[in-house]
């Protein structure tokens, strides 16, 4: 019998409940985390070891990563990102939306 269901490709693949990027995101973080913790040395800061709390920060970057694009892909927050910092050039030239004017208004002259 053949498959007749829809093939639906605005929607994300899943695993798990998450998307593959915060699926690869959090293996990449965990997996980096713990070799990481095995390849350092003891870096002793205080009398307390270093090297663990380096590695639960980076173990923690693959979760954050898939908590801030829970309802967004990594496309919508790289847009809004640029958005804010990349400079914005305003070229001058006649507006693109006109309907927001009121075209009606009566306006004051102005005398030199």
């Amino acid at each position: 019998m053949e498959d007749i269901t829809p093939l639906n490709l605005e929607d994300s693949p899943k695993l798990f409940g998450m998307r593959f990027d915060q699926l690869i995101a959090i293996l990449i973080s965990l997996i980096a985390s713990t070799q990481i913790y095995s390849w350092m040395n003891e870096t002793p800061f205080f009398g307390h070891d270093l090297r663990l709390d380096i590695c639960i920060f980076i173990g923690l970057c693959g979760p954050v990563y898939s908590l801030v694009t829970l309802n967004h892909s990594t496309g919508y927050w790289e847009n809004l990102l640029n958005f804010y910092m990349t400079s914005q050039v305003l070229i001058p030239g006649p507006d693109p939306n006109p309907v927001r004017f009121l075209l009606d208004e009566q306006l004051p002259d102005f005398s030199e």
